[in-house]
């Protein structure tokens, strides 16, 4: 547990007082108390309860003054305890080449900035090496688990705030590297949210129609190379990922999807290229589940259910402290699979109340299946509606790239099991890890690859699922497992 001591003013929240010190609290909903993942622990100076805290904890922790860090704002000398805050998250990155024999000298850097984490690698530009890779926590993720709640919170004054936080994080990675951040060259793919909130862009026209961006083209900022991105909702991680797959220069029509929160995904080859967005949320990543978690260490990420009897593995062999993306599916399809879980997303009566024990203090709620529901039917429905606005089949897709650490780990009969993906492209499914960051590594090493970016946005044509019929009748109809 760590403590924190402070003065409040009745006016500031103690999640804001946290971020002002730089700890940063799980704040899935972005602060609006709906979560409920900032709990605080007050050994002093406790203020009363609201009424939403009550809903969100247990009569036990509110005696013992657990209280939600977004939600009270003391008056006066306080004192909290609480966990230690979600930093070492596990996730992808991209094989290095080592040091053998030396480098060249010429080093650059690549960079993916992800909503929930960044990844960036080492590169021998001469060499074609990657020399070393990191990853760390987006520290935004205290603001938000999406990409809306950043753009509110930007739009609410928070942008300065937002931009310092990942430029922080950028120079920690590229120093932890062994390179000065403020002149090593470095290229950047990203959602089109993360770009902006990077170089400090205004995000009001990105939350409301017509959904303007400011700037997706390929751009130097600084010692930066800004990737392009096609739309507001489909950003250069997505482009990264069509040239990383070579879909650009492909015969036969292939997928990506990347499995995360916004849900992207394109579809086509070197003649075409549809893309779309939907708001899958965070549930996959861990977020907006009750007790849900990054891929952190300790973090449930394969469950077996064999008559009642629950068996898990965590993520370094550690003591559970939640369930990650690939816990959430797994023990998604082992519900349905033994029937504790309908079609419908109904849950056994024993269970309603109080949630699917999973181990103490781990539970897998009513309201944690309708997350499930939400995401994988927006996955499922867009993929769908992409496939129907291109004219192809099942039969006709060649491969199905997966892109993200959690299309890297799941288990693709589960993920059919459940409804994410269609039984019929399992055999085609190819995992491509963080494409993101892959794609962003080509464009680094070879300037070259960078006319393949601008020409695969050229290429691209998005489709807006807000707008389609066949989108909202699949999405309905995808709700069911």
């Amino acid at each position: 547990m760590q403590r924190y001591t402070g003065e409040g003013n009745g006016k500031t929240t103690v999640l804001e007082l946290l971020q002002k010190e730089q700890i940063f609290l799980p704040a899935d909903c972005g602060g609006r108390g709906t979560c409920g993942k900032c709990k605080v622990q007050f050994l002093g100076g406790a203020p009363d309860p609201l009424e939403e805290e009550k809903k969100k904890l247990s009569e036990e922790q509110l005696a013992e003054g657990v209280r939600l860090a977004c939600r009270c704002c003391p008056d006066g000398p306080f004192e909290v305890a609480f966990e230690q805050a979600e930093e070492e998250i596990a996730v992808e990155t991209i094989q290095t080449d080592g040091r053998t024999g030396g480098s060249s000298g010429h080093h650059a850097v690549a960079i993916d900035i992800g909503t929930t984490t960044i990844a960036a690698a080492l590169l021998d530009t001469e060499r074609q090496q990657i020399l070393d890779s990191r990853t760390c926590v987006n520290h935004q993720r205290a603001y938000g688990a999406d990409v809306i709640s950043r753009i509110q919170a930007s739009n609410d004054g928070k942008g300065e705030e937002l931009q310092q936080l990942v430029q922080k994080d950028l120079q920690q990675l590229i120093t932890e590297m062994g390179e000065d951040p403020e002149t090593v060259p470095a290229v950047i793919a990203g959602n089109t949210t993360m770009e902006h909130l990077l170089q400090g862009l205004s995000c009001e026209t990105l939350g409301v129609a017509p959904f303007t961006p400011v700037d997706i083209s390929l751009h130097q900022k600084d010692n930066y190379l800004i990737l392009p991105g096609i739309s507001t909702y489909v950003g250069a991680d997505i482009v990264a990922g069509i040239v990383a797959s070579g879909m650009d220069q492909s015969e036969e029509v292939c997928m990506l999807i990347d499995l995360g929160t916004n849900g992207e995904m394109a579809i086509g080859n070197k003649d075409r290229i549809l893309v779309a967005s939907t708001a899958a949320g965070p549930a996959f990543e861990g977020g907006n589940i009750s007790c849900g978690v990054a891929g952190i260490p300790g973090a449930i990420s394969r469950v077996t259910v064999t008559d009642g009897a629950v068996q898990y593995e965590t993520i370094g062999d550690k003591e559970p402290v939640g369930l990650c993306g690939t816990g959430v599916l797994e023990i998604m399809y082992e519900l349905l699979k033994e029937e504790i879980v309908d079609e419908t997303g109904l849950m056994d009566d024993d269970y309603v109340d109080d949630g699917f024990p999973l181990t103490e203090g781990i539970v897998f709620t009513d309201r944690d299946i309708r997350e499930v529901q939400l995401a994988k039917s927006a996955i499922r429905a867009g993929a769908e509606t992409l496939m129907k606005e291109y004219g192809v089949t099942y039969e006709g897709i060649h491969r199905l790239y997966l892109a993200g650490g959690f299309g890297q780990k799941i288990d693709l009969k589960k993920a059919a099991g459940i409804g994410i993906l269609p039984e019929e492209l399992i055999e085609k499914t190819e995992a491509a890890g963080n494409s993101s960051l892959a794609g962003a590594v080509l464009a680094a090493c070879d300037p070259a690859v960078r006319q393949r970016f601008e020409q695969a946005v050229l290429l691209s044509e998005e489709v807006s699922l807000s707008e389609s019929r066949v989108f909202n009748d699949l999405y309905v109809e995808y709700m069911f497992f």
